[in-house]
């Protein structure tokens, strides 16, 4: 996977635990084809991108465990739902 050359310090890991907290396996998305490299790059982008960072880092340390939602301001809502959906429809199969 190919990252942008303007990442900001630990946007990566903050979508990767916010991923976490929703119970969206983001690594088991790429393996199964659910998702590509190029739409994990885009998600870590638009993490980067997020102007709530501060937020997002208090919301993950008051969250601890698995989470129903992520926060009104994630810009990755979409994408960590429909991860979600996807592992949920393949292990109740």
């Amino acid at each position: 996977m190919m990252m942008n050359d303007t990442l900001k310090p630990g946007q990566a890991t903050l979508m990767h635990g916010m991923a976490e907290r929703l119970g969206a396996d983001i690594a088991a998305a790429v393996n199964s084809g659910d998702l590509s490299g190029s739409e994990v790059s885009q998600m870590v982008t638009q993490c980067g991108q997020c102007t709530q960072h501060d937020a997002c880092i208090l919301w993950m340390l008051e969250h601890q465990g698995p989470q129903n939602a992520a926060p009104d301001y994630c810009l990755n809502t979409q994408e960590l739902s429909y991860v979600r959906a996807t592992q949920s429809r393949v292990t109740s199969d």
